[in-house]
């Protein structure tokens, strides 16, 4: 049964290559050696293809393929290739043979691919075979999505049978794992024989940094870094163990040996670990494990029909990006300078940059200047909004001389380009800029997208919305462009203009994207995405109809199915569940399921459980062929051991009429609720006391219009967005992380009203209080002059014991101080840190610097004035009744 929560929109390939003519303009370029020229050794004659089916397979498999320069000389018939899957003289018999060497519901897994990654005739340098691999992989895809467009869904079948058994899962911290009495520093243990043999390449301080830095000097980003890559349940399974043996990864001496110091290693760790057995009393699913067990998601959902170039970052290792368009020439790119992978597909830059050779480049000025229009599109995060003339994306030959250049100043995205209406310009100034006030460019990660065409010009979008700007010089011709330049990411070609963030992944279309378009990908969103399929059969009693006994074996049909990514290096995506039944015969059910938790590693996650309030009665009448969506938003869950070990399971609270424990073990909050006998001590302030709450506590009236920086909204817009996230009912065991999270909001929105008030200001902190001054100035009593008048207001001064007014300043003069605003901090590989050395960075005047090394702005002590506001207002001092 095919099901799917989302309907895909599988865009159809149109492959046309124009040509134009060369334009002016001086080139500034480092000119990188091209790896991948344009095959034109060979132009198929053969049968037409027998079907649309195959017309695709042609199109994006086969043509890219079956020059003499990939694997057409070996792979057609009289060649030393065992399989003719490139049978250069009857595309119909390549299409047949092909089948068998590629899997179109795994393409990562298809044999073509896994063998040009072992070094099989990878058509690039030496140690490129990874990039290969990635194109190839690209080409399946694009073949795969085009295979089931009539169906537009993606095929999901039965899971194996796995419970959440007793699991070990690592310390949060490096202080927490040491103080369980083994040294894992030390020579010999498991991060000391790391730091001895993997410091040259997994350390942030190496040559070439390559993630993850388990080798690092900073022991506790080391910590961090190889939490991931252990597994303290099965220790031989950990990748620090399997990338020695069987892989072959830089052994140090003899690789089983190795291989086995290392699990022995962890194995000495997991000793000292206690076991985590799931809590008998829940109601639990069976497990998953995200890349043993997830079926991937299509690439279907995108609009992609005039795509020329793509950029995904999913290597993982190494210095090339594979353009997974599946245009030819492709443009590989290289990675230099300060840059470090993300799992989670991505590379994150500080001072490096992405850049392609000359003659793959040279296909957008076909391909773009043929068309007279294009459209760039991005997946970034900045580090920063301090950055200035910071290049994203360009098409160019230098600092002053582009083709087309996307790039971030302070909270702008700026868009560049040379046409026949700014033929005075070399770079294509004027720049069309976001608006100042709209802020749009944030530290966060954003789907940002620059179209041109004759007509209009220049467009923005910023997360599927056109940012509302004109164009200044409007719409021309491409007729001036420069064929030499060279595709460039995250820097000039010269490295003068570094941006630091994280790309997630790039493309070029040569077409300009309608408004409808634009929001079609963004919704899509970016990375590798799975699909995890819990079985609930257990818990129904429906046999026949969610399961069955199949050659001995028993096999489940009803699931609670989620949308999973891993969001980025730390986290994961849980989005979108729905019920599902894959019972081909179908199948006569109904139950009740309410109140959904996610468990990892044997307990239930402590944050993220947004699907508590789940509650839907589940027929076999109510599903239809797409399943029965159970909610529609998403959540993120911290990583534990990573993507290959952590083992996932939900709790319900009822299912089909069987009742289960929540997290803390208490009743389930749907229980009737309080009828008599003593009451309670404690309430929750429901959403309208939580407002007015705080108006009183800030003195920032409910209607007051003072825009907050943090949330880009007034007071009232602020808390009309997340009033119904906020409780609703006063009863304290219906809190959820949901409701925290939207009152830390509304209470952001009202300090952010308050600090920018002069006069409110002064009515709760004392007027001696210099806001103007560094945040680190010895004049600034943060204690006395910020955290106690917070804590006094919230608590009502004298109604707390002195012992308890103290214990709460200390913690919240402990959150602040704890963070980088007051302390020297230096940017490392993309992360914030505690700067080693700070007497090298002239930091010995005691003051607080932040980017291109100057004093932070008064600015700063305003934020943590913010920030020690919203974590007081924001606690359970105001929120508890």
């Amino acid at each position: 049964m095919k099901v799917s929560p989302l309907i895909f929109l599988v865009a159809v390939l149109s492959l046309a290559a124009c040509s134009g003519g060369s334009g002016g303009g001086g080139s500034e370029r480092e000119v990188l050696p091209d790896s991948n020229p344009a095959s034109g050794d060979f132009v198929y004659s053969g049968p037409p293809p027998a079907s649309d089916e195959i017309q695709q397979f042609k199109i994006n498999f086969y043509d890219p393929l079956a020059g003499n320069d990939r694997c057409g000389e070996c792979h057609t018939p009289g060649g030393q290739g065992k399989t003719a899957f490139v049978d250069q003289g009857n595309v119909n018999n390549a299409w047949q043979a092909a089948r068998t060497v590629v899997n179109l519901n795994d393409p990562e897994a298809s044999a073509v691919v896994t063998r040009v990654a072992d070094g099989h005739n990878c058509w690039l340098a030496p140690g490129q075979e990874q990039t290969c691999a990635t194109t190839i992989t690209g080409y399946i895809e694009r073949w795969a999505a085009d295979a089931v467009q009539t169906a537009a869904t993606v095929q999901l079948a039965p899971r194996r049978i796995l419970r959440p058994g007793e699991t070990r899962r690592a310390p949060d911290t490096l202080v927490d794992a040491q103080s369980l009495g083994i040294g894992l520093t030390e020579n010999g243990e498991l991060m000391g024989l790391l730091k001895q043999h993997c410091a040259d390449c997994h350390s942030d301080t190496a040559p070439v940094a390559q993630v993850p830095y388990f080798a690092s000097d900073d022991e506790s980003l080391a910590y961090d870094a190889l939490r991931g890559r252990i597994n303290l349940t099965s220790p031989a399974e950990s990748r620090v163990v399997l990338r020695l043996d069987p892989e072959s990864h830089n052994c140090w001496n003899d690789c089983p040996s190795d291989a086995r110091a290392m699990r022995d290693a962890v194995q000495r760790f997991a000793d000292v670990v206690e076991e985590t057995g799931v809590d008998p009393e829940l109601l639990i699913s069976l497990a998953q494990v995200l890349e043993t067990d997830g079926i991937v998601a299509t690439a279907g959902g995108r609009y992609e029909s005039d795509l020329v170039a793509k950029w995904e970052f999913r290597e993982g290792s190494g210095a090339t990006v594979a353009d997974t368009s599946g245009v030819r020439p492709e443009i590989p790119l290289t990675l230099s300078g300060e840059f470090s992978w993300m799992s989670s597909w991505g590379v994150r830059l500080v001072d490096g940059k992405a850049q392609g050779g000359v003659n793959g480049s040279s296909k957008l000025f076909s391909q773009l200047a043929g068309t007279g229009e294009y459209t760039l599109e991005a997946w970034v995060a900045p580090a920063n909004v301090s950055q200035e003339e910071a290049w994203i994306l360009g098409y160019s030959g230098g600092p002053d001389s582009s083709n087309l250049l996307l790039r971030q100043s302070l909270y702008n995205y700026e868009a560049f380009n040379r046409s026949s209406v700014t033929e005075q310009s070399n770079a294509g100034e004027p720049a069309l800029t976001t608006d100042d006030d709209a802020e749009l460019a944030q530290a966060t990660l954003q789907h940002v997208v620059v179209t041109y065409d004759p007509v209009e010009g220049r467009r923005i979008y910023v997360n599927g919305v056109f940012s509302g700007d004109m164009d200044p010089a409007g719409g021309g011709l491409l007729n001036n462009w420069n064929e030499s330049f060279t595709v460039v990411l995250g820097n000039s070609t010269a490295g003068s203009n570094p941006w630091a963030g994280a790309l997630r992944m790039a493309a070029v279309h040569n077409r300009a994207l309608t408004p409808g378009q634009v929001v079609q990908n963004f919704e899509v969103g970016v990375g590798q995405k799975y699909y995890l399929l819990f079985s609930v059969a257990e818990l129904v009693e429906s046999e026949q109809s969610c399961h069955e006994q199949s050659e001995g074996e028993r096999v489940n049909y009803c699931y609670v199915a989620f949308e999973v990514s891993q969001f980025d290096d730390s986290s994961y995506l849980f989005n979108q569940p729905f019920f599902v039944n894959l019972n081909p015969e179908g199948g006569d059910f109904d139950f009740d399921l309410r109140g959904i938790r996610i468990g990892i590693n044997g307990r239930i996650a402590p944050v993220g459980q947004a699907f508590v309030n789940v509650d839907e009665r589940i027929n076999s009448g109510s599903l239809g062929e797409l399943g029965l969506s159970l909610s529609s938003v998403g959540t993120v869950l911290p990583l534990e051991n990573g993507a290959e070990n952590d083992v996932f399971f939900l709790a319900f609270e009822d299912v089909d009429g069987q009742r289960g424990l929540i997290d803390d073990g208490v009743v389930q909050v749907f229980q009737p609720t309080f009828t008599g006998g003593e009451a309670p001590d404690i309430a929750m302030r429901t959403f309208d006391e939580v407002n007015a709450t705080l108006s009183t506590l800030t003195g920032v009236p409910l209607g007051s219009d003072s825009v907050s920086q943090v949330t880009g909204k007034t007071v009232t817009e602020t808390f009309n967005a997340v009033r119904r996230a906020l409780p609703g009912v006063a009863e304290f065991n219906a809190f959820m992380s949901s409701h925290q999270m939207a009152a830390t909001q509304l209470t952001a929105a009202y300090c952010d009203a308050l600090v920018q008030d002069a006069t409110l200001r002064r009515q709760l902190f004392p007027g001696s209080f210099n806001f103007d001054a560094n945040v680190a100035s010895p004049g600034i009593d943060w204690r006395g002059e910020v955290i106690a008048p917070l804590v006094d207001r919230a608590t009502n001064t004298g109604l707390l014991a002195a012992a308890d007014r103290q214990r709460i300043i200390d913690e919240v003069e402990l959150l602040i101080t704890d963070d980088r605003d007051l302390k020297p901090y230096v940017l490392l590989n993309g992360r914030w840190v505690s700067d080693p050395n700070p007497a090298a960075h002239n930091k010995r005047d005691g003051l607080i610097y932040c980017e291109n090394d100057q004093p932070c702005p008064p600015s700063r002590t305003a934020d943590v004035v913010k920030a020690a506001c919203t974590a007081v207002y924001g606690s359970a001092l105001v929120l508890i009744k």
